[in-house]
């Protein structure tokens, strides 16, 4: 069994992915997740991968831990960090996975620290999966969340994403499998292509074991639209109590 990374900006489906393909598989590390409302098993990340994205985020010279919608992140800074960095700490976290093989990654923060990855895993030898959505159905996500932006500013920061995952697959000639969100809903087929690409034996057992414990009903424009202008307007007011 390869070891897997999941690439893909935030609000693609890759948490559902992840535990579908990881579930009694593959080490993510499982005991040290914390449960979120939603999953069973929080968003199937490795807490130890999330900690050493965010040191890679600020310590690379982006100067924050979190993706930033207001500010770009310089993908070349944090590819040539690999070589400045005190790496032992990201040695040990490679070794630990290797130890407990196979591993399985995800994080959105991996389309731009697998650029710094890649000086201590061999991106030949593990499977890539690329996970994407449509603009709008990541917007009306972001705002699910409370997360309030533009669609400008969200449009722009997917996009960016997305070409850093698709410059490196390009520039290291990497296979990848690719997968978009709506293709989560057909249960049997997506199934079967992750079995196919990664000569597995996944059960519809395993999908309705891990999806969501809380589907929302699909939303209707005007609904949406109501809740993200108030959104906006609490969000506007809280900054304007600030000054």
């Amino acid at each position: 069994m390869n070891n897997i990374v999941i690439l893909g900006p935030g609000r693609t489906g890759s948490s559902l992915l992840s535990g579908l393909i990881s579930k009694d598989r593959y080490y993510i590390n499982l005991e040290a997740i914390e449960t979120r409302d939603g999953y069973p098993d929080g968003d199937y990340e490795n807490p130890d991968l999330v900690e050493l994205d965010k040191a890679i985020f600020f310590e690379s010279g982006y100067g924050h831990h979190k993706i930033r919608f207001d500010r770009p992140v310089d993908i070349q800074k944090v590819e040539d960090w690999a070589g400045k960095c005190d790496a032992e700490k990201y040695r040990q976290f490679v070794e630990k996975c290797e130890q407990n093989s196979p591993w399985l990654w995800k994080d959105p923060r991996l389309c731009y620290t697998i650029y710094f990855w890649k000086s201590f895993i061999d991106l030949t030898s593990v499977k890539l999966i690329f996970i994407t959505r449509d603009h709008k159905q990541i917007f009306r996500s972001y705002t699910k969340y409370k997360v309030f932006f533009t669609k400008e500013d969200i449009y722009r920061k997917y996009d960016e994403q997305v070409a850093a995952v698709e410059h490196l697959i390009k520039r290291e000639n990497l296979d990848v499998l690719r997968i978009h969100y709506d293709e989560l809903k057909n249960k049997e087929t997506l199934i079967q292509k992750l079995n196919s690409y990664l000569d597995l034996d996944i059960q519809m057992g395993d999908y309705d074991a891990i999806r969501r414990t809380k589907i929302s009903k699909k939303e209707s424009e005007l609904k949406f639209r109501i809740r993200y202008s108030i959104g906006v307007c609490k969000l506007k007011l809280q900054r304007w109590l600030k000054k």
